[in-house]
């Protein structure tokens, strides 16, 4: 890839009215050339925000998407702004965005049944909506995040969120890496958009904040677009293992001197952005943890767990032990037992069972029940008690869709 195809643009912008981030879209893009010249008239366009969380500032703005809508619509084009669960209807409800495309969820779209080319986690057929797969030409709309297990989430990981409600779930059982490489073999993005106006940072999804940093970005690469953007929050690419994965399998470069940066130059915008905690250190004696043998992931999930989980974990009055990693016979288990990942999943009898590679944010939820605290019934749906233990009885109750990153 070379030329347009790999450039990335950035563009500084003061304010999140709706007249500067417009002005701010259209001068990215022009610096892209014509980046929208495909759209003809009566082609499906599919915006793809982040935008399934309700907390102000975690999501892509409006604007933002206001302005890529009017854009693509002034082309003719039906456009499509969805995301996964319905939050998006609700932020977006009386926005004028709704002049210019539809607001929808993927859960309410007829699922196709795909097969992922060239698929090395998700490699059985998965159910994905319609317009993912048949629309015309597809932008994402993605915010960058920082990502307490797989250290930086922008346009690459956005994808995850293609998959309708509760199934986002297989991509942590396949193993989450691999899996956004998957989708983004299976739906490539025509252009990217970056939301880099208000960024999230720390410890991210099970805590983090927001930070004003007041960029946008844009690009036809998303392996391109993700590359700079790391280096813009500091992160290096070789710390990312999906990037690392995406450039082996020809998706885009991974390595900065092969991108074209237009607009302003990385170094005159970069900032150290606030990384989630990756010391895995108990917080107490009586703590025991031995996940030597686990993955990054899995011990970057753990590290952050334990940060959350910290006052919680000081309180209790008994000894705790949690195991990640394969192992073919577990350590000395003392007090209350966690057992965190697929790879343990032989010895699942042993204790409060996390699956994963890594568990979700949500699933600290199973650590919180092992050591005798209520959890809601949406909660218990994230973990498996041993059998002995377990009562089946009660009927499920699914968490709400934006508790599920």
């Amino acid at each position: 890839m070379a030329g347009n195809q790999t450039a990335v643009s950035l563009k500084e912008v003061g304010n999140q009215t709706a007249a500067a981030v417009d002005e701010g879209v259209e001068a990215a893009l022009d610096l892209l050339g014509d980046p929208l010249q495909d759209i003809g008239k009566g082609d499906r366009v599919v915006i793809k925000p982040n935008m399934f969380q309700r907390k102000p500032g975690f999501r892509t703005s409006p604007e933002l998407l206001l302005a890529l809508a009017k854009r693509a619509s002034a082309r003719g084009a039906e456009v499509f702004i969805a995301e996964r669960t319905q939050v998006l209807k609700e932020v977006l409800l009386e926005h004028p965005v709704h002049r210019y495309a539809q607001v929808v969820s993927f859960d309410d779209r007829p699922l196709r049944i795909v097969q992922v080319p060239g698929a090395r986690s998700l490699r059985v057929p998965i159910a994905v909506p319609d317009i993912v797969t048949e629309c015309d030409f597809f932008i994402g709309a993605p915010q960058l995040r920082t990502h307490s297990s797989v250290v930086f989430t922008n346009a690459m990981k956005n994808l995850v969120g293609l998959l309708p409600g509760f199934t986002t779930r297989i991509v942590h059982m396949a193993g989450v890496e691999e899996s956004i490489v998957d989708l983004n073999q299976l739906r490539p993005q025509h252009l990217v958009v970056c939301d880099a106006m208000t960024v999230i940072e720390g410890n991210y999804p099970m805590e983090g904040s927001t930070r004003e940093v007041g960029l946008i970005a844009a690009s036809r690469n998303a392996v391109a677009m993700d590359v700079t953007m790391a280096a813009v929050a500091g992160v290096g690419a070789w710390e990312l293992a999906y990037l690392q994965d995406a450039a082996q399998r020809g998706l885009g470069p991974i390595d900065l001197a092969d991108i074209e940066v237009r607009g302003v130059a990385v170094d005159d915008v970069a900032f150290t952005i606030d990384r989630a905690p990756v010391t895995l250190t108990p917080p107490r004696e009586g703590i025991h943890v031995h996940a030597d043998t686990a993955c990054e992931d899995c011990r970057r999930w753990l590290a952050a767990a334990m940060h959350r989980l910290r006052d919680e974990l000081l309180a209790f009055p008994g000894e705790l032990t949690i195991v990640s990693g394969p192992m073919e016979r577990l350590p000395e288990l003392r007090g209350a037992v966690v057992l965190v990942g697929n790879a343990l999943y032989e010895h699942r009898e042993a204790g409060v069972y996390l699956e994963g590679c890594p568990p979700r944010a949500i699933q600290t939820a199973g650590i919180r029940h092992a050591m005798g605290h209520d959890v809601t019934d949406q909660e218990r749906t994230q973990f498996r008690v041993p059998t002995r233990l377990s009562d089946d009885s009660r009927p499920l109750s699914w968490p709400a869709p934006e508790e599920l990153v």
